[in-house]
């Protein structure tokens, strides 16, 4: 979780820094997993993701989630509308969406 002024905790930040490459891959699949080529807002998505990977991957925050659909957005790997942002304040969807014709 965040705190009041939008940064993490430092415990998030200790279960993050202890996650492996594994760890990370798997958030990645399962935000990409909920993202699909209709706009969605970004927070459900990382809420969607969070919740089924939380089973497994008990230890991860939520705020790594953001981060991560943050990062997949700056490589192009999944769309976004608005200025993204850790409030979750856009739009998502999978990349690669062609135009409505």
């Amino acid at each position: 979780m965040a705190t009041h002024e939008g940064q993490p905790r430092e415990s998030d930040l200790e279960l993050v820094v202890s996650l492996t490459g594994d760890d990370v891959k798997a958030v990645d699949s399962a935000v990409l997993g909920k993202v699909s080529s209709s706009w969605a807002e970004a927070r459900s998505v990382v809420s969607e993701a969070h919740t089924a990977l939380h089973s497994t991957h008990p230890a991860v925050p939520d705020v790594f989630f953001s981060y991560r659909l943050r990062k997949l957005v700056a490589t192009g790997a999944v769309e976004a509308r608005g200025p993204v942002d850790r409030q979750l304040n856009y739009q998502v969807r999978s990349a690669g969406h062609l135009p409505a014709a």
